[in-house]
């Protein structure tokens, strides 16, 4: 069979949904170790750890201003690199925003517009260029842990991941401790190696709730709801937050043990330590939104010798900006494809000049069909909704607190949405008050509105042009009982 011939439909027919039944019968596939030995000397050519976060807002860690708890294996890696406080993803929706981590590419441009494990036939293409299987073509072992939802049935391998170091279920994506990942690298010790941790812990369990972890416990009555969140201070809130935070501390916990083994191993100067979120925490108005806090993200890499430490840089970065970035620091060309563009010179030189005067953001799909494109400037904000449903309250819709929160006038999560909004996000940063409906700012609305057009155009994204439409059913946003299950 000629793979190459195969259309997105045949393909899914034909070979990938066979090969999931297979996979998910076997559990997972096992460890390959089909890397190369030793194939580059060159110490300007680093190993790579990837860390991604489940749903941990951008002002969740204490290197960002949290004062609700330490969190001390990401300030770890803040004190030894950079830390970049305008780091957006490109999606707030998971599958799709990891799927961009891996291909550098807008989600209408690599295919995976919805959740994976929902909407199979959006999983993303085998035949993608991605970043682990350039890294691997180039000669680094790789092997990734944790989450896998940029094609969740189908095996890792076949995006360019010599190991599996979980298994595919859901179940088996929650890292437990980091002794498999530690055995990847010092098997790995003499070549160059990439690695991926997905952490999950910061998602909500299939009955939208968080729990404590008995090592980690955090008190509600000592916290408040950070003022990024947009949320009331109430008691209820306070309480979910803390078992958030639990469960932030547990992943704090396994990433300062990888840390300390790259120290017993002597390869922490060599390796490239780079931290992210796939989106904004699970509440209310922020995961699925392209808010702020919904795309808003923590951004930390640390380098030793090529990375100035305790540094902060102000310039916009996209999650699109992050694969074409680990592929120069590697000396891998970056693929034609790429749409993002490459931060190794603003993390060399933090006085380098910005990649970006504006960037763009878009989701098609999370729980609800919520079509939204993007511009974002230093200053401002254009969305718009190209649908009229609204944005829901995804795994918190069996809380009592979350619908009597959008009896609040600054919580619209289950009235329809406007076409267009706009926001002065420098003095408005919660974006709480819409601009669009007023004349004193027709003009910066035309300018964002052909800056969006412009984008929408040159990179082929099929919803320039269509018209808003009226989706919005009530029924859709009822509270369901607790106990529910969602996933």
């Amino acid at each position: 069979m000629d793979h190459k011939k195969l259309n997105r439909r045949d393909f899914f027919r034909k070979v990938a949904l066979p090969a999931a039944a297979t996979a998910a019968t076997a559990g997972f596939l096992p460890a390959t170790g089909c890397g190369k030995s030793g194939f580059t000397k060159n110490p300007d050519i680093p190993n790579i750890i990837f860390i991604t976060a489940d749903n941990l807002g951008w002002y969740d860690l204490s290197c960002y201003g949290n004062k609700n708890v330490k969190t001390p294996g990401t300030d770890r890696i803040a004190a030894g690199g950079v830390r970049f406080t305008s780091a957006f993803v490109v999606s707030s929706s998971c599958a799709p925003s990891r799927a961009s981590f891996l291909t550098g590419q807008y989600p209408h441009t690599h295919g995976v517009t919805a959740l994976t494990h929902l909407k199979k036939t959006k999983a993303l293409s085998p035949f993608a260029a991605t970043l682990p299987k350039l890294l691997r073509d180039a000669g680094y072992n790789t092997a990734m842990q944790g989450k896998w939802h940029e094609s969740p049935y189908l095996p890792t391998s076949w995006y360019g991941f010599n190991e599996r170091l979980s298994g595919m279920m859901t179940k088996d994506w929650h890292i437990r401790d980091i002794g498999r990942a530690v055995d990847f690298i010092k098997r790995n010790k003499s070549n160059r190696f990439y690695l991926q941790m997905n952490f999950i812990n910061n998602h909500r369990d299939p009955y939208g709730e968080y729990y404590y972890d008995k090592d980690f416990p955090v008190d509600p009555t000592r916290i408040k709801v950070p003022p990024y969140m947009a949320m009331p201070d109430w008691p209820e809130i306070r309480e979910d937050l803390a078992r958030y935070y639990s469960q932030s501390l547990r992943m704090e916990k396994l990433i300062g043990d990888l840390l300390n083994e790259l120290e017993k191993l002597g390869l922490t100067d060599n390796t490239l330590v780079m931290f992210t979120s796939d989106n904004g925490p699970h509440y209310p108005g922020m995961i699925s939104s392209l808010y702020d806090r919904g795309v808003g993200v923590p951004l930390i890499v640390r380098w030793p010798g090529k990375v100035k430490p305790g540094t902060s840089i102000t310039h916009m970065i996209n999650s699109i900006d992050i694969m074409p970035t680990l592929l120069e620091a590697a000396g891998v060309a970056v693929h034609p494809g790429v749409q993002g563009k490459s931060f190794l010179p603003m993390l060399k030189n933090p006085k380098a000049p910005p990649l970006h005067e504006q960037i763009f953001m878009e989701i098609d799909e999370h729980v609800y069909h919520i079509p939204t494109r993007v511009v974002r400037t230093k200053e401002w904000k254009y969305i718009r909704n190209y649908s009229d449903t609204a944005l829901g309250l995804d795994q918190n819709n069996h809380m009592e607190w979350a619908h009597r929160m959008c009896e609040l006038p600054n919580h619209p999560w289950k009235r329809p949405r406007q076409r267009e909004e706009l926001y002065n996000v420098g003095k408005d940063p919660n974006e709480q008050i819409n601009l669009a409906a007023n004349p004193n700012y027709a003009g910066r609305l035309e300018e964002l509105r052909k800056m969006l057009d412009d984008h929408m155009k040159k990179t082929g994204d099929l919803y320039l042009g269509r018209e808003f439409a009226r989706e919005f059913n009530a029924e859709n946003y009822k509270p369901i009982p607790p106990g529910t299950k969602y996933w």
